[in-house]
């Protein structure tokens, strides 16, 4: 059963339930009191990270419990892709005092905007790098990565090793699901889920550290109001 191994699908649900619960609503540019869009910018591109993240996620519960597992390791491999863009925005609000304000702006709106369709668009960052720097604070995010992509991708694991099964004696494949290596598929995969839950987790509870010491170092939103009154 799902449930007995270690890293299970209600563990999974549990912590989707945590997402849930703490998912934004809104987020208010008065209210952060500064001139510079920056910290409008890398909190709009956080919070919509952190709704699609639990939609991923709760999906990938749904997908586990019938044992539908390219579907789960799908929105799992995605999940993972979040946890990386989390990073790379706590990343460059840790790293904030090596950029000029048009540095900023221009990394910023490629987290929050980037684009491959429109020509007009800023590019966006490619995953793949935002990936490689997190596995250095946490090894083993690039190799969970690949294993999940043997999946994603229509090769021999997530082809015929999740739908087939050899019956060698008698010269007959037979299709389905769960034919074998059920239990394997399916602990990877929540492992995996939970890894990446855990480094986004902490990657958004970081910037939100971060955040009152950045608000503080950026013009006031009043400054030009209260230099008026003082003259």
């Amino acid at each position: 059963m799902a449930e007995d191994h270690p890293d299970s699908v209600a563990d999974v649900r549990a912590w989707v339930d945590r997402l849930r619960a703490s998912l934004p609503q809104s987020v208010d540019v008065a209210a952060l009191g500064v001139k510079s869009k920056a910290p409008f910018q890398l909190l709009c591109t956080r919070e919509a990270l952190i709704w699609r993240t639990e939609e991923l996620a709760r999906t990938a519960c749904d997908a586990l419990e019938r044992d539908d597992f390219a579907a789960a390791a799908i929105l799992t491999r995605a999940v993972t892709e979040n946890a990386a863009l989390a990073w790379k925005l706590m990343d460059v609000l840790d790293a904030r005092g090596k950029y000029s304000r048009q540095q900023m702006n221009d990394l910023l709106m490629h987290l929050l905007a980037g684009s491959g369709k429109w020509s007009e668009a800023p590019k966006p960052l490619h995953i793949l790098d935002c990936l490689r720097k997190m596995d250095k604070k946490i090894p083993g995010v690039v190799s969970s990565y690949d294993r999940l992509s043997e999946i994603v991708h229509p090769n021999w694991w997530g082809v015929a090793g999740l739908y087939s099964k050899n019956d060698e004696a008698n010269f007959i494949t037979y299709f389905g699901r769960g034919l074998h290596g059920a239990d394997s598929s399916r602990g990877m995969i929540t492992s995996a889920m939970l890894g990446s839950l855990g480094a986004f987790e902490y990657a958004y509870n970081r910037i939100s550290d971060l955040m009152p010491a950045f608000l503080a170092e950026l013009e006031n939103i009043w400054s030009d109001v209260a230099d008026k009154l003082d003259h």
